[in-house]
């Protein structure tokens, strides 16, 4: 085996082995947990956060997760408990919803806080539509503690009907939520689910981030921001690099990557991540 696998293979035993499992109490029997990696003080920490119903295990945050870890940062991945304690297995969409991204943004700001109590300076870094849920965190709780939002692939929850019958439907879960009554259970397509079923608030809150909504957040943030996408990322359309250039955030594209970023693309991925961290002040 060369010399220089060997080297690599003994980085990332050392990684694993300090990373640990950290939990919080969230309050009604409700803990949500994540990885841990401390690293080197002198640098930035990172608050890593993963796609939609998603865990801190996914690919591409995984990957990114071991590799900023390799590199000395400190790394925190926390999975979002969807309403369920200690979550470990991605939310299949069969089952029945009743978190709301309101529920997500305040994970959120429990984890920074708990990131914030070790660190100075903290990186939020999003995968898909974790990109988004940082972003929403950044537009409504700005923090001279967070220096940078660097979202990957960013992409809203996709509903394929077209913006007409999502501001329908909007409308329809509205009312639905605020009927009395027992809440209904809804089911439609939404973001990779055929169908997905929960309850008219879980999803309206997460239906209403269009990708309007998305690109008027981040014109308005204060946070210096980052998106990173791939040439080969359709999902939005061909248009949706340029719309994300005209928010004025910086927009980096790497070639021949999906939404993914597989392949050789992960360590073209780590390589942009690592030059906006290396750019903070």
């Amino acid at each position: 085996m060369p010399k220089w696998i060997v080297a690599v293979l003994g980085l990332l035993a050392i990684a694993a082995a300090r990373a640990e499992e950290v939990t919080l109490d969230l309050g009604e029997r409700l803990t949500a947990r994540a990885e841990y990696r401390p690293g080197r003080p002198e640098l930035p920490a990172v608050l890593l956060l993963h796609g939609f119903l998603q865990t801190q295990d996914s690919p591409t945050v995984h990957q990114l997760t071991d590799n900023l870890g390799t590199e000395g940062y400190t790394v925190l991945a926390p999975t979002l408990s969807l309403d369920v304690p200690a979550r470990r297995q991605s939310l299949a969409c069969e089952a029945i919803h009743t978190h709301t991204l309101e529920d997500a943004l305040r994970e959120i700001g429990a984890w920074v806080a708990w990131l914030k109590a070790r660190h100075p300076r903290i990186v939020l870094l999003g995968h898909s539509f974790g990109s988004v849920e940082l972003l929403a965190y950044v537009q409504q709780h700005p923090d001279k503690a967070i220096r940078k939002l660097i979202g990957v692939s960013i992409i809203e929850g996709r509903y394929r009907a077209g913006e007409d019958a999502r501001r329908r439907k909007i409308a329809e879960l509205r009312g639905l939520a605020s009927s009395a009554g027992r809440p209904a259970v809804v089911r439609q397509q939404f973001s990779f689910c055929r169908q997905i079923q929960g309850t008219p608030q879980s999803l309206l809150s997460y239906l209403q981030w269009s990708p309007e909504r998305i690109l008027g957040a981040a014109r308005s943030v204060h946070t210096a921001t980052t998106f990173i996408v791939g040439s080969r990322d359709d999902l939005m359309g061909p248009a949706w690099i340029g719309r994300l250039r005209q928010t004025g955030a910086r927009v980096v594209v790497i070639e021949g990557a999906n939404h993914f970023m597989k392949g050789e693309h992960e360590f073209n991925l780590l390589d942009s991540v690592l030059d906006e961290l290396k750019a903070l002040p």
